[in-house]
């Protein structure tokens, strides 16, 4: 490290507890913690209990979804809850260090060991804590990591950046890595933040409900919701439209929406130009045809999409087409789900792709006005679909038991007749989902539930305000589902 790194270093160490308050609070109110903070906490109590497995934690996500943040709270836990010397806790960022020289991530932690513990790596005796933001800023950080994971057991690493460090990783290194995502927030984290923390206590029954079709304890997950809401103050009844089209990230629970307009757009644009750059072969053409492509997800209908069409409609190759796509996907800012078919037939079925939240999709129509030449209603049922599809794409990556997601491929999207998803849990007989903003009608769940053998339905409508169950078809809110 040069001078200015190693005066970086120092001052971080000296000022990281002072800074707590600042950066864990706006306008003196502290933030709640998210559901990722208590999953971070387990594996560094389990370090400090001599369960030392899992000590290289890597957390990527989409910028801004509030991965600094996590950091700050673990290094506030180390240092109130576990007593943990300010000196065994070094927190720094890669994207700082890079302003003043190259990026070396082991030879940073090689210098700190040697300055503060008056040793190499492989001899620190004693619990270290090594907490790096922005990390995809040493190329070879996956690399460095396995290096100073196996240099010595006494510490624990959190590696937190953009998704662009999905795209990079050390084949080596991913033996030893756990890799935890930040998805972007869900409504239920997003009232937490926003307005008062709570027990999620209607999830886990909501995914019952959804999967086996339970009813008897639907008066009793009303009864909860209405008392957390209770529990509010200065709740605003607007709030789930507000989520729908600016929700996700930790910055709107307290920015306007122009402020966060912006900072959706410029996250688009930060994954592209800069996440991109830092994989062989992407060029200027290739970042364009990504815009190009993310625009055109925005202004479409939630639908089939083939690598032939889009590479037809944007005059480019098919191969570059499926790069993009992949990229992206890695990115997080897309997903993809596929049809409900036999495996070998949906390897030749197109996808359909969604935005990782509604707010990106809505943020990016806005931004060149097409959100405002629709039919409200029709519109909002758009942003309450990509916020389904969201809800279960991320079910499925948190949990241990597979819950899949397809689209209805049993009859052509013109003939109007398909459900918006068929969800699966394991080998269990699939469940059809319609979703949609105003009266809906029950024709295509019933034939989707007769053809899949499907013990009941599901309609996600905002036609009800309770949950109600009418001839094995439950028709479930927007604003309870949410919570799942």
């Amino acid at each position: 490290m040069n001078e200015l790194q190693n005066t970086y270093i120092r001052n971080q160490i000296l000022t990281m507890p002072q800074r707590l308050n600042k950066e864990l609070s706006y306008e003196n109110k502290q933030f709640n913690k998210r559901s990722d903070y208590e999953n971070i906490k387990k594996y560094i109590d389990n370090f400090l209990d001599g369960k030392n497995i899992n000590r290289f934690l890597v957390l990527p996500g989409i910028r801004d979804v509030g991965k600094t943040t996590l950091l700050f709270q673990t290094y506030e836990h180390l240092l109130k809850e576990k007593g943990i010397s300010p000196q065994n806790i070094l927190y720094f960022s890669c994207d700082r260090l890079k302003k003043m020289g190259d990026v070396d991530i082991f030879e940073v932690v090689s210098s700190y060991c040697q300055t503060y513990h008056n040793s190499i790596i492989e001899t620190v005796n004693e619990p270290v804590f090594i907490l790096i933001d922005e990390a995809q800023y040493d190329r070879d950080w996956s690399l460095n990591g396995k290096l100073i994971f196996d240099g010595s057991q006494n510490i624990f690493m959190i590696f937190s950046g953009s998704s662009a460090l999905k795209l990079s990783y050390n084949s080596d290194a991913a033996r030893r890595l756990l890799t935890l995502p930040i998805y972007p927030l869900t409504y239920s984290e997003h009232l937490k933040l926003k307005y008062k923390d709570f027990e999620n206590n209607i999830s886990k029954p909501l995914i019952r409900m959804i999967f086996d079709g339970e009813m008897e304890k639907s008066g009793e997950l009303e009864r909860r919701m209405l008392n957390i809401y209770s529990n509010f103050e200065n709740y605003d009844v607007g709030e789930w439209k507000h989520f729908l089209t600016f929700g996700g990230f930790p910055s709107s629970s307290y920015q306007n929406t122009n402020e966060i307009r912006k900072k959706l757009i410029n996250i688009i644009d930060k994954v592209v130009t800069t996440d991109m750059s830092n994989i062989e072969g992407i060029n200027d053409d290739t970042k364009y045809l990504a815009f190009q492509i993310l625009n055109y997800f925005a202004f479409q209908n939630p639908g089939e999409v083939s690598k032939g069409s889009l590479s037809n409609h944007f005059n480019v190759n098919m191969t570059t087409v499926t790069k993009v796509l992949e990229i992206l996907e890695k990115t997080q800012l897309i997903f993809h789900i596929e049809a409900f078919t036999s495996s070998v037939k949906r390897t030749t079925k197109p996808h359909e792709y969604f935005f990782a939240t509604s707010s990106l999709k809505h943020n990016l129509s806005s931004d060149v006005g097409n959100a405002t030449l629709e039919d409200e209603k029709a519109y909002m049922g758009k942003l309450l679909e990509t916020y389904v599809a969201s809800s279960f794409h991320d079910l499925d990556e948190k949990s241990d038991i597979s819950y899949k997601t397809y689209y209805d491929d049993s009859k052509k999207k013109s003939s109007d007749q398909n459900v918006d998803f068929i969800v699966q849990r394991g080998d269990e007989k699939p469940i059809p989902i319609e979703v949609s903003c105003g009266k809906k009608d029950k024709s295509q769940i019933q034939r989707a539930m007769r053809k899949y053998q499907s013990p009941h339905g599901v309609i996600i409508s905002n036609t009800t305000s309770n949950i109600v169950r009418k001839d094995n078809i439950i028709y479930l809110p927007p604003e309870i589902f949410a919570f799942i």
